[in-house]
């Protein structure tokens, strides 16, 4: 049976427990806790592809008319000049 010790003897023991158990438990919240739902997107998580031409355009990588064009090919609605 083990008797908690006084002394220098005690306090090694309890710095060994901790240790010891303190990874195991970290680990055990970690893992209960990984946001395990994180794999491949979801469709409704998708932007359409709509969205990805606007921020393409917002965000400089394609210019106007290539966007319009982009959106009518899409069948949305294109911008109006002005």
């Amino acid at each position: 049976m083990w008797y908690w010790q006084d002394g220098w003897w005690g306090f090694g023991m309890g710095l060994m427990m901790l240790v010891v158990w303190l990874p195991l438990v970290l680990a055990v919240v970690w893992l209960v806790t990984r946001p395990w739902g994180r794999g491949p997107m979801r469709d409704d998580d998708r932007p359409d592809a709509l969205e990805v031409a606007r921020r393409s355009y917002a965000r400089g990588d394609i210019d106007r008319p290539r966007y319009v064009q982009i959106v009518k090919d899409l069948g949305g609605t294109p911008p109006r000049d002005g």
